[in-house]
């Protein structure tokens, strides 16, 4: 069977288990990088040194490993479905030669004092009850822009974390949360709560009301970057929120496993491998018991 009759009639029907964000991502990877070159070969003809080939064409390398990715689960899934021929060995992708990918610097976390200055900045501001819960919550930027005031109990400080709001193909829609994990109650620290309470009282919103004036999670990210920098304090991207909650509370001593949950994670190597930060303090607090350790054993 030809690869892109594999992927129109069957593959694409897997679809309907992930994200519209996913989905798209994966569309245009097909339709710019995979179908041009290997739509009309046959599955099992596509070898590894194809692949490699295949590979050194690319512009990216960020851009070659994903439709590398892609590729692989197309044919992976074909051989699952026993579409592929029995009389061909499976290709040995690890024999695959990706590109190297040049590492990028995350942006460092807030400190406490770096929050303390951002929430004072936002006080009054559009986007102020988004922000507040994104700190606080160290919530994705899709789950921040769909939260609605419903989601939020005022009297117990409970926010529960049911949908996302994500732009696919310049459509801002609804998604369900990430994994079942991601389906969560977060508790809101009582200053947040007062907060949001007066919000609310002033603005006199309906349940189904989204927090975000706008419901569109790039003009959020965009006006609060302009608007943090109008103010001269530093504020990474909404989505990187995340990494400042994960970091600023390992760092306070709450449990991986507390952080872990609080973020909607599987499993806590997704927590630690992707969105906690060494950062210097911790590694300064780390060496200082290295260094108390070696001078004793000198005694």
């Amino acid at each position: 069977m030809k690869l892109r009759n594999y992927y129109e009639n069957i593959y694409r029907t897997y679809y309907s288990l992930l994200s519209p964000s996913t989905v798209a991502s994966y569309e245009s990877t097909w339709r710019l990088h995979i179908n041009p070159k290997f739509g009309d070969w046959e599955i099992e003809t596509i070898r590894v040194r194809d692949i490699n080939l295949w590979l050194t064409t690319f512009d990216t390398a960020g851009a070659a490993r994903k439709s590398f990715k892609i590729l692989r689960q197309i044919i992976n899934a074909s051989i699952a479905d026993e579409v592929y021929s029995d009389a061909v060995a499976e290709p040995k992708f690890r024999a695959v030669r990706q590109p190297k990918v040049h590492p990028r610097e995350k942006p460092r976390s807030m400190t406490p004092k770096e929050i303390n200055k951002l929430l004072r900045a936002v006080y009054g501001w559009t986007y102020e009850s988004t922000v507040i819960c994104g700190v606080w919550l160290g919530l994705r930027r899709s789950e921040q822009c769909g939260l609605q005031w419903r989601d939020i109990n005022l009297k117990t400080g409970v926010v529960i974390i049911r949908r996302g709001l994500q732009v696919v193909d310049r459509e801002v829609i609804v998604t369900e949360v990430k994994t079942h994990r991601s389906l969560r109650p977060n508790v809101l620290p009582k200053v947040a709560i007062e907060r949001l309470r007066e919000i609310k009282r002033k603005i006199n919103p309906k349940p189904t009301d989204w927090l975000l004036n706008d419901p569109n999670p790039e003009t959020y990210a965009r006006k609060l970057k302009a608007y943090t920098k109008s103010q001269g304090i530093y504020c990474p991207a909404p989505k990187f929120f995340r990494h400042n909650y994960s970091t600023n509370m390992h760092k306070i001593g709450v449990p991986d496993i507390d952080i872990q949950y609080a973020l909607g994670h599987e499993e806590f190597s997704t927590t630690a491998n992707n969105y906690m930060v060494l950062d210097t303090d911790i590694m300064r607090r780390n060496v200082r018991k290295f260094e108390r350790e070696v001078l004793k054993a000198g005694n």
